[in-house]
């Protein structure tokens, strides 16, 4: 008996030492690194090993209230994502790797000159301290510690990440010179997700100018500013990235009814509102994506009246004798590929040069295989159908070929239409 609950305290032993890393299953965590700001808000910057045979994976993160959430995958390809009471639950659709970009205020507090900062961490964490702090206190030996960029960094092993530390009084030339230096920093941060931040860079430049000018208070102050203009800027490309989605789809829903009439102008507006955002200019793309959508949701068949009279005069025809021609002709057709081209410019899609020379993923295979069925191209609707894909995960799969220059994407009238690049083509004539 006694050998027994040995062996079962040997268990719990071992069963307790297996790394936190491994905890989320489906994703390792590579690096973590916690950014503090003067305020006591945090950037938080997660890098995870994702399973690419999972198409959504749940990874806990730190503190509740998120901001700016960013998701990239290997390929710096946005990936949607939704909030649970742990963490994150992100549509990884075959990514290997995960990078995670939020802010939070929810892993510092204040008592009296002394911050706190306290999470658990899987891994080993960086954790960088605003200008002139001073270090009271920490949860570990640090592995690691330096100064990067001006910052001042520790490094502190996995488990409980614990930094106390005081802010050094500052003269209002320093308060300023951090402020402008975050802010600086801050929307870097944010114009590598691929955003355009206009108007956040003019209250910079402006914050700049007035602590050249020695006045340090407005300088500060104005730093401050760009940060949360930067803020609702990042919100505002958001809703317009949804609007137009949301157009595109409504219109594809009319083109699929057959409601034509008006169409013309709704793809027109989404077209400005895919320039306006492309410009960073994304309340006029919201504004515009909305209108492309109202467009669309009025567009109407074509008049009924003179399709049955169309109609009549082609019944009349084929029965005065063309009919029957027709069909016999149509019987002597052999089948073939659907295309979009002329026969005399079909073309064969050389799958082999293009699986030597790139690295694909299982799904960018098949659809490559399928564009070779169909002569090198087909529309984006043509491939969502094909393999049952979800509107997000074609867009991307699309976009990744497309920046591997195998593919281009053209419009056609109210349609996307993927085409392989010449150089994997040859003629079949």
């Amino acid at each position: 008996m006694l050998k027994r609950k040995s062996i079962l305290v040997i268990l719990i032993v071992l069963l307790s030492a297996i790394p936190l890393a491994h905890a989320q299953g489906d994703t390792t965590p590579l690096s973590l690194t916690v950014k503090v700001y003067q305020d006591g808000s945090t950037l938080i910057t997660y890098h995870l090993e994702s399973d690419p045979t999972k198409v959504r994976v749940s990874v806990e993160i730190f503190g509740k209230s998120i901001n700016n959430l960013i998701i990239r995958d290997e390929d710096g390809i946005p990936l949607d994502s939704s909030m649970t009471e742990t963490g994150l639950t992100i549509d990884t659709i075959g990514a290997s790797e995960l990078n995670i970009v939020y802010t939070t205020s929810d892993l510092t507090t204040k008592i009296g000159p002394l911050w706190d900062i306290n999470i658990t961490s899987p891994i080993s964490t960086m954790v960088f301290l605003p200008q002139g702090a001073a270090i009271f206190d920490l949860s570990d030996i640090p592995t690691e510690m330096g100064n990067l960029n001006g910052a001042q960094y520790i490094e502190l092993p996995s488990g409980e990440v614990y930094v106390s530390f005081i802010l050094s009084i500052p003269d209002l030339n320093g308060e300023a010179l951090t402020a402008i230096n975050e802010a600086e920093s801050y929307l870097n941060t944010i114009e590598d997700q691929g955003y355009i931040l206009t108007k956040a860079n003019g209250e910079l430049v402006l914050a700049q100018q007035l602590f050249a000018n020695n006045q340090f208070i407005d300088a500060k102050n104005t730093a401050n500013q760009a940060k949360v203009t930067a803020d609702d800027t990042v919100e505002t490309a958001h809703s317009a990235a949804t609007e137009i989605a949301l157009a595109t789809s409504t219109i594809d829903e009319a083109q699929n009814d057959g409601r034509t009439n008006g169409l013309s102008q709704a793809q027109s507006m989404l077209t400005n509102a895919e320039i306006y955002y492309s410009q960073g200019l994304y309340i006029e793309a919201e504004t515009a994506a909305k209108q492309a959508s109202q467009l669309a949701l009025t567009a109407v068949k074509p008049n009924g009246g003179n399709t049955l009279l169309y109609l009549g005069i082609i019944v009349i025809l084929a029965a005065a004798g063309g009919g029957y021609y027709y069909m016999q002709n149509i019987k002597k057709k052999k089948p073939q590929s659907v295309s979009h081209l002329p026969e005399s410019e079909e073309k064969k899609v050389t799958l082999e040069k293009i699986f030597n020379e790139h690295n694909l993923r299982i799904e960018d295979r098949e659809v490559l295989k399928f564009l070779a069925e169909t002569n090198g191209e087909a529309f984006a609707t043509e491939i969502r159908d094909r393999f049952d894909m979800p509107r997000s995960s074609a867009w991307r799969l699309i976009r990744r070929l497309v920046s591997l220059d195998i593919v281009e994407e053209v419009k056609i009238g109210n349609q996307s239409l993927v085409r392989v690049r010449d150089k994997y083509l040859t003629s079949q004539n």
